[in-house]
């Protein structure tokens, strides 16, 4: 069987995003595909520290993380790019002028703004990686932490608006209908995906996609097989090559499955 080689997004494609419950028909497909020889890769938004046991445990051959910023191999960093000293510190100050809940996502913590949190995502999600065991740390207005990529909540679209105008030569911003994520503007999902199969010299015709959200397009739209979650946000249905069933209807084995890869 021709290698291939897969990504898969993490909440909402492997795991539950609220629950962050893996289908055990997910475990057995990926099982099986490793089995066939192909490669298997989490390409997700999340930054290193901030991943589940349940997710590293899995048949995987390394993870791009922070939607491009950092790649991990067989559990050796072969990348990793971060923002400016300069360029940290004006985002913190600018986050707190306009009242943002700004998540700061780093490879070595997450931080959360110290002042009450008002989100109730924001909360629910922080006291879930505080239970996990991740470097979970608060930041001020002043401080400068080491992130690479990070989420904006906000309660006035007005205060996004104005935060978005300021970085708009700097940052890329990806609506998630509710928040942003937000990201250096040179990288995302794909350009993380085109620096590893560079590394492993793998064609672009053997590349596989699988995601459920707006921060998958970039990924979707540059592999060779692009595979959408019947659970997805509605802009990935016209740009896909195939939709699988949703994520708790066995979604990702029905995938690999309809691709002979399993």
């Amino acid at each position: 069987m021709d290698k291939k080689i897969i990504f898969f997004d993490i909440d909402g494609t492997l795991a539950d995003e609220y629950t962050f419950e893996i289908p055990a028909s997910t475990i057995l497909a990926m099982q099986q595909a490793q089995a066939n020889g192909h490669l298997l890769f989490v390409n997700t938004g999340r930054g290193s520290c901030f991943v589940e046991e349940s997710i590293r445990n899995l048949p995987l051959d390394g993870i791009i993380y922070g939607c491009g910023t950092e790649i991990s191999y067989h559990h050796q960093t072969i990348t990793f790019h971060q923002f400016s000293t300069d360029l940290r510190k004006r985002i913190i100050a600018s986050s707190y002028k306009h009242h943002l809940e700004n998540i700061l996502e780093g490879n070595t913590a997450i931080y959360y703004p110290n002042k009450e949190l008002i989100d109730p995502f924001v909360i629910h999600q922080r006291q879930h990686y505080i239970d996990q065991g991740f470097p979970v740390k608060t930041y001020h207005l002043n401080d400068d932490c080491m992130f690479q990529k990070m989420a904006a909540w906000y309660q006035d679209e007005e205060d996004i608006k104005a935060f978005m105008h300021e970085f708009q030569d700097e940052l890329a911003f990806i609506d998630r209908h509710g928040f942003y994520e937000i990201l250096p503007k040179a990288y995302n999902k794909a350009t993380g995906i085109q620096e590893l199969i560079d590394y492993l010299h793998i064609p672009l015709e053997n590349t596989f996609a699988i995601g459920d959200s707006a921060n998958d397009l970039t990924m979707l739209n540059y592999v060779h097989t692009s595979i959408a979650m019947g659970n997805s946000a509605k802009e990935l249905f016209s740009v896909v090559d195939y939709v699988t069933t949703s994520l708790h209807d066995d979604g990702i084995y029905n995938a690999l499955k309809h691709f002979h890869l399993i």
